[in-house]
């Protein structure tokens, strides 16, 4: 999968960004690890941890953002995926704290101490990325989002519920995908989505139809467009269906 930067970067969570960003800032600063407190005033202190959090953070959201989406890595636990974009941010992360110290702290720390930093800084992104990335709002969407019970509701077992997240075409069956499973019905496609009249979803391929409240964000692979969703999975966007897709991310980002 190919994510550029800028689909990489407008994925940011700003509100829970900023409140890390600055949390982490503060609690360098009074806290004064790694002999910053000895060797540094509160004043040089603040600037050096923003500094470091500013170029740390980019490296960190990038890496990370990139292993959660990458489909290599999409059946490995999301806790393991954000250690490894951890420890690839770590490298780079390293470089500018040692860069940082050496603008305010020459005699402290040298080029050979980077894989110890280097550990330092992945442990700390991971730590952090854990708590930035936790989804409490997907764990929370049943409530926000509720289901609507249509026609072709009632061809689904009980067990397997209400909350729709897919239906994709496997020959003359549908197979229809819940957070609690999956389950084959014969029907065509046009007349499953004519007994889904007034529920909230979209066909975005001549194959697939997702429920727009389980639509994540587009991404790429090999050039053609591909949706993620909420369960992890990716399925392909056709070009006609392409707008309509976008605005429904649009609409659900803004709501």
């Amino acid at each position: 999968m190919r994510e550029t930067l800028a689909e990489i970067w407008a994925s940011i969570d700003w509100e829970r960004k900023i409140i890390a960003f600055f949390g982490g800032v503060l609690v360098m600063t009074l806290a004064g690890p790694f002999g910053t407190y000895e060797y540094m005033s509160f004043n040089q202190r603040l600037v050096f941890w923003l500094v470091v959090f500013t170029g740390v953070g980019f490296f960190m959201h990038v890496f990370q953002t990139t292993a959660l989406k990458s489909a290599y890595l999409g059946r490995m636990p999301r806790l393991l995926r954000l250690g490894i974009g951890a420890v690839l941010a770590g490298l780079p992360g390293a470089a500018v704290v040692i860069f940082v110290y050496g603008v305010f702290r020459p005699a402290m720390i040298s080029a050979e101490a980077l894989p110890v930093i280097w550990m330092q800084v992945a442990l700390i992104g991971w730590a952090v990325g854990t708590v930035e990335f936790f989804e409490w709002r997907q764990a929370s969407a049943p409530e926000e989002t509720p289901t609507r019970r249509t026609v072709f509701h009632k061809r689904l077992p009980p067990a397997l519920g209400d909350d729709i997240i897919s239906i994709s075409m496997q020959d003359h069956y549908a197979e229809v995908t819940t957070p609690l499973g999956s389950h084959l019905v014969l029907i065509r496609l046009s007349d499953a989505l004519a007994e889904l009249k007034g529920a909230a979803g979209l066909q975005v391929h001549r194959s697939h139809y997702v429920m727009t409240a389980h639509m994540e964000r587009f991404c790429r692979e090999g050039g053609r467009l591909r949706l993620r969703l909420t369960d992890g999975r990716e399925l392909p966007v056709s070009a006609r269906y392409a707008d309509k897709v976008r605005a429904a991310l649009k609409q659900k980002a803004a709501a």
